[in-house]
């Protein structure tokens, strides 16, 4: 959207605000990468080189905090994410790489959980110059959470991503609400 995301208005709050409300209700602790955005959470410089590298650096500065454990991911994108949602995705990942959600058979791997293991695969990955999150998914054992497994919890629009500025609209229109 040639614009940082994070800061989009949406509802009466800012877009990261609305995804770091729905972590925060699941998650301990919870970092930013980029900017703070008004979300009160602390924050890790984003590499803008592509959600891999983001997805590493955050996760370097929770093993620095002496985080281990796997780490749920959200992007600021994703308004609608709901936080039955998020511990459903988190629950899933035990015995697996990664536990991601599956809408109309594509893979969302902003709005995901990964394990220690992920990671280390992931800093492989950057470290040889991948940039993107589908660099990952051929690498890891994935539980690939189709909707029907989930579709009780959240509706398959929850984990819509605004990437243009027609689904920003859309989006917007489902926030109204019928007219």
């Amino acid at each position: 959207m040639r614009r940082d995301k994070a800061t989009i208005d949406f509802g009466g709050v800012g877009l990261a605000v609305r995804v770091a409300r729905a972590l925060t209700q699941v998650a301990y602790p919870v970092l930013a990468v980029g900017t703070e955005a008004g979300t009160g959470l602390p924050t890790v410089d984003d590499p803008r080189e592509g959600p891999l590298k983001a997805f590493v650096a955050g996760a370097e500065a929770l093993r620095a905090r002496g985080y281990e454990s796997p780490i749920l991911l959200c992007a600021c994108d994703i308004p609608f994410i709901e936080p039955a949602l998020l511990a459903h995705i988190a629950a899933s990942v035990a015995g697996f790489d990664a536990a991601i959600p599956m809408v109309r058979d594509r893979e969302q791997p902003l709005a995901a959980c990964y394990a220690p293991s992920a990671v280390g695969i992931a800093k492989w990955l950057v470290a040889d110059e991948a940039d993107a999150m589908r660099d990952l998914m051929r690498l890891l054992n994935v539980n690939r959470m189709v909707e029907e497994e989930w579709d009780h919890i959240a509706p398959s629009w929850s984990l819509a991503d605004l990437d243009t500025p027609g689904a920003l609209l859309r989006a917007k229109r489902i926030l109204r609400g019928p007219a």
